[in-house]
């Protein structure tokens, strides 16, 4: 088993449930760490400075399997939702290990 492979595991094995929504409709759901965003600077955030940094309030960043597609979607009518949150989807990327998709990282934003 190669990297990715057990990084995708892990994230399926410990990662939190979020189900993937089109125009409202149930597509699909999927695990992947969930956190709150602070970030160094203000890239992604409209967010309030402390001492560890921006601390975004409803910014959250989303670590997923490789495979599942997010990078594509950047804002558009899909949805996230975790237990009564809906979320949408700011950016998404890609990060490989040379030439083999590793994970994809998500800046999130809580709806509402």
């Amino acid at each position: 088993m190669d990297t990715a492979e057990k990084l995708n595991l892990l994230i399926r094995k410990t990662g939190v449930t979020l189900n993937l929504l089109n125009n409202g409709e149930y597509v699909g759901s999927f695990k992947a760490f969930l956190q709150p965003l602070r970030y160094k600077n203000k890239i992604y955030l409209r967010g309030v400075a402390t001492e560890l940094g921006y601390d975004s309030l409803k910014k959250y960043l989303l670590i997923s399997p490789y495979d599942v597609d997010l990078y594509s979607v950047d804002g558009t009518y899909l949805t996230l939702k975790y237990e009564k949150n809906f979320l949408s989807i700011d950016h998404s990327e890609k990060v490989f290990f040379g030439n083999k998709p590793l994970y994809t990282w998500s800046i999130v934003t809580k709806e509402g």
